[in-house]
């Protein structure tokens, strides 16, 4: 297995795109799963032989939580020739960045990205697209599970980037569909310790923690300091970042983090759905391989599949293609579903996934819940908050 970030000759013999994540900083590491899973894709497409004839390279820059770094190597690789595209980039800071691609509208980004203004831009496309708000599906399901939880809300949103931004459509849906948030705390990157939080949770009566604009460590350290001060909620939800190999073993174990329900977008692609979804394995395989020890997480699955979108792009815009004839062609891929790893969205209408996948952890790992062997679940819609 050979890495894409090694040289190539020209432009003409490779494929050339770029890569701005989040690899240094503040918190080391962040995000260098967006860098891992991009290379693990375009490096699989190279063990079968590319595409006519080139092989793919990847050009990685790591923006180290700053914005001015982000804009600043959006701004290079954007301009420096054989560059056809950004791809699988990932920053909290991608506002900034998304300041350059504006400006460069002939221009593809093929990136997952949190900043409303960056998504809503024509040639961002993405394997899941953002918009403001939320799938309704998860909100319906938890509101028959609980029904009197739903109305006593507890939320941490993280304060950083674009999360905030985020976090208001995804309150907006919570509010369309008759929750009522009793307590919320944008809290900071470096904070460890959620035990004020918690104890005035408890005091407000929050029956149901939402913990979808949060990463895992925070989630974590949640679980185990609510489990410290004897408090137990009817339930603890949480998003995709959520869903990691680490989050039982940080959080004290199976007995503090059983019962931890997860929605997302995406299949069990840590190796649960292994069996029943067939690119697991050969995510897994490449991530692994290539990266041995890495453990891949939900910017690594960013990664892998904005780069599989951004190969089939390339695979139907013809002989020689440009960055316009490749963004052309992106933007007539209106079903996109990563070969099962992700439930299906609209890359170029710029339309969200409406389904979703619902597990649980039992026994100290996630399983599927209320769901099909394979798939998603599909009973609700998307709620567009503007």
């Amino acid at each position: 297995m050979s890495s894409t970030l090694t040289s190539c000759p020209t432009s003409t013999s490779c494929f050339v795109s770029g890569n701005v994540a989040t690899i240094s900083g503040v918190v080391p590491g962040l995000f260098k799963g967006a860098l891992v899973g991009t290379d693990a894709y375009l490096a699989y497409q190279n063990s079968q032989g590319g595409l006519d004839g080139r092989k793919f390279k990847l050009i990685s820059e790591d923006d180290a939580f700053s914005c001015n770094n982000n804009k600043a190597q959006t701004q290079s690789l954007v301009g420096q020739p054989g560059v056809i595209a950004l791809t699988g980039s990932f920053s909290l800071e991608d506002n900034c960045g998304g300041q350059i691609v504006a400006a460069h509208p002939d221009f593809p980004d093929v990136s997952v990205t949190l900043d409303p203004t960056t998504a809503a831009l024509p040639n961002v496309i993405s394997p899941q697209p953002l918009a403001q708000g939320m799938a309704t599906g998860p909100l319906m399901y938890f509101k028959q599970k609980f029904p009197t939880a739903y109305q006593h809300v507890g939320t941490l949103v993280a304060n950083a980037g674009s999360a905030p931004a985020q976090w208001v459509g995804e309150q907006a849906a919570m509010i369309h569909e008759g929750y009522k948030i009793v307590y919320q705390r944008e809290y900071g990157p470096l904070e460890t310790d959620f035990t004020s939080d918690i104890l005035k949770m408890e005091q407000a009566g929050v029956q149901m923690v939402v913990l979808i604009s949060v990463d895992q460590s925070l989630t974590s350290r949640f679980l185990a300091q609510a489990h410290t001060q004897g408090w137990h909620p009817q339930v603890i939800w949480g998003g995709a970042s959520t869903y990691t190999t680490t989050i039982v073993q940080q959080a004290g174990g199976p007995s503090v983090a059983n019962g931890f329900y997860l929605e997302q977008a995406a299949a069990l692609y840590l190796g649960q759905d292994q069996s029943s979804v067939p690119e697991v394995g050969e995510f897994l395989k490449w991530v692994h391989g290539l990266y041995p020890g890495f453990v891949p997480d939900l910017f690594t699955l960013y990664g892998w599949t904005s780069a599989q979108l951004y190969v089939q792009g390339l695979k139907q815009a013809g002989a020689n293609p440009t960055s316009q004839s490749l963004l052309n062609s992106l933007k007539q891929i209106t079903s996109f579903d990563a070969n099962g790893l992700l439930a299906p969205a609209n890359p170029a209408g710029h339309e969200p996934a409406s389904c979703y996948l619902l597990a649980k952890i039992v026994n100290g790992d996630f399983q599927r819940v209320d769901m099909p062997p394979s798939g998603f679940r599909c009973d609700g819609t998307y709620y567009h908050a503007s």
